[in-house]
């Protein structure tokens, strides 16, 4: 939710060739599987459950996440990247067979500058700046909805709390090092992690589709270059019209670096793992 604007790249056009309807028919069927998932990934596919694997269980804002839900280790990639782990559901299969399902994001640390004393002030700063900059641009549009915050909003849609805005906000926390814990980062921004405008979700914007993977890493260092002037975004810090800057991260004309193509201080893996029946 941290920006304004977003642009979604279009997807690449590769040249058809002639093919027997035999030979075709089953990537066509793979294709219309993903593009109808993709639409709906709540719907069943291939008579696996998907409302199940990927419903949405909310979690404790008490600071700690549930035992078994998230886990931190060594990057995967680099010594001096930061992985974790967050367990999305279970899809159930044929005879005993079962997909479970994780969001694993490895992110490279960042140091804010701010020292111990200064966090509370800093983040209290940063959430007034927050606040009226998502009033600016979605107040009228929350309002019309008949809400009276944003997290009332996504609580309403059932994003706030949720696996994949869990996953985003421990990653999120772990950029900073730890130093801002997740729990501040699921109020700063309920709409964390999905591509869109702000609380607009684009069609396909949340987990598991590949567009989100973009917004989990873009979102968060939005609003770190935003609201405290670091990271790779930082020219949006103190920005008199952020909406002229919405796409940037996005649109290479805005220069910058770029996410759309994935970034070298993210990855971002949405992943299953098969668990066989026991003996």
């Amino acid at each position: 939710m941290s920006k304004v604007s977003r642009l979604v790249p279009s997807a690449p056009r590769f040249p058809a060739r002639a093919e027997n309807d035999t030979a075709r028919r089953p990537a066509v069927d793979a294709a219309r599987q993903q593009a109808s998932a993709l639409r709906n990934p709540y719907q069943a596919l291939d008579g696996l459950d998907l409302s199940k694997a990927m419903a949405r269980a909310p979690v404790s804002l008490d600071g700690a996440a549930s035992a078994g839900s998230v886990a931190a280790k060594a990057g995967r990639d680099a010594s001096d990247k930061k992985t974790i782990r967050v367990e999305t559901g279970v899809t159930q299969g044929p005879f005993g067979v079962s997909l479970r399902h994780h969001i694993e994001i490895s992110v490279t640390p960042l140091d804010l500058g701010i020292p111990p004393e200064q966090l509370d002030a800093e983040l209290a700063r940063a959430t007034a700046e927050k606040h009226a900059d998502d009033m600016k641009a979605y107040g009228a549009d929350m309002q019309a909805a008949g809400f009276d915050s944003f997290k009332a909003w996504s609580e309403a849609k059932g994003y706030y709390g949720s696996p994949s805005h869990q996953a985003w906000a421990e990653a999120a926390s772990a950029r900073t090092g730890g130093q801002i814990p997740a729990s501040w980062w699921m109020e700063f921004d309920p709409f964390g992690g999905t591509a869109g405008n702000g609380p607009h979700i684009l069609p396909g914007g949340e987990y598991p589709s590949p567009i989100s993977k973009i917004a989990m890493a873009h979102d968060t260092d939005w609003s770190l270059g935003r609201h405290f002037g670091v990271g790779p975004l930082s020219q949006l810090q103190d920005a008199p019209d952020v909406e002229d800057l919405g796409p940037l991260g996005l649109d290479p004309r805005l220069g910058g670096e770029l996410y759309i193509l994935g970034h070298a201080d993210w990855d971002v893996d949405y992943g299953s793992a098969v668990d066989l029946p026991g003996p």
